[in-house]
């Protein structure tokens, strides 16, 4: 019986960790926004944040003000900067792959402030 009570256990304790790891894809989505924590750096007042969307779409959250009171240049390389990057990126972590990679700039709220796209 003790036997039966400990295989048991062990099962459960398998089963609930085997659960609780990240998959495949989430680990992948996790170091791909890593990477990306550059460009948040580089421009730490305008870049707030990122999120995925389905496999080849960044999602760049800006400060709208601060995104505003920049100057035409500076607004121009972050878009080619964040551009330049995610494709770096994706093709790192999908390597012979090819896809359509989009890029898209949101306010605070989710409305859209710009569109990038790229092939790789």
């Amino acid at each position: 019986m003790t036997a039966v009570r400990i295989a048991t256990s062990i099962a459960v304790v398998v089963l609930v960790a085997a659960c609780g790891s990240p998959s495949s894809q989430e680990r992948t989505a996790g170091a791909e926004i890593a990477d990306m924590s550059a460009l948040k750096r580089q421009y730490p007042d305008v870049v707030s944040g990122f999120d995925l969307q389905p496999h080849d779409t960044l999602v760049v959250s800006l400060d709208l003000q601060h995104y505003i009171e920049m100057d035409d240049d500076a607004v121009v390389a972050l878009k080619r900067d964040a551009l330049e990057r995610w494709r770096a990126v994706w093709v790192r972590h999908h390597p012979g792959e090819h896809a359509a990679l989009h890029l898209r700039f949101i306010d605070f709220i989710g409305r859209k402030v710009a569109d990038e796209t790229t092939r790789v």
